[in-house]
């Protein structure tokens, strides 16, 4: 895995299950702010595909998403991923594969591949609704802190 080259933030979640869209809600709000140029802010859905996202010139990928890490509600992770993250076993599908399953299958086929760091939240309520929680409403400002710290090496 490389530094250096374009940096990319992508949101990833379902907006339709309240806190499963914070990673949508924070891109949207980086995007909107006007304050990140140079930086590719994607929106990825509840499904980015990491083989038409990714290439040669991309030097460090940061997702934005929902996770359960058995933390308290509200509590922001950092997970660098690395060599020793992604495993050379192929995946179990090809069908629904997630971020890993696709950074498997471009490290498997010699795809470049850059740094990757996921900036995750622990959900208060995944429920179906639109809303964000308040719990996680109030922390958007600290989730897209976390993601201005990986921007600066």
């Amino acid at each position: 895995m490389e530094t250096g080259g374009r940096i990319i933030v992508l949101g990833i979640g379902n907006p339709l299950c309240r806190d499963d869209g914070i990673g949508i809600r924070i891109v949207a709000e980086m995007r909107d702010s006007g304050k990140y140029p140079g930086i590719d802010i994607i929106d990825g859905g509840a499904a980015p595909d990491l083989f038409s996202l990714l290439d040669a010139d991309s030097g460090k990928l940061i997702i934005v998403d929902a996770l359960r890490g058995g933390g308290r509600a509200g509590e922001i992770y950092r997970i660098e991923l690395g060599e020793e993250n992604i495993a050379d076993e192929a995946p179990a599908s090809l069908h629904g594969m997630g971020i890993l399953d696709s950074l498997k299958l471009m490290r498997q086929l010699g795809r470049h591949l850059p740094a990757v760091v996921i900036i995750g939240i622990e959900p208060a309520d995944a429920s179906h609704g639109l809303r964000l929680s308040p719990a996680i409403e109030a922390l958007i400002p600290d989730l897209i802190k976390a993601v201005e710290e990986e921007l600066c090496p």
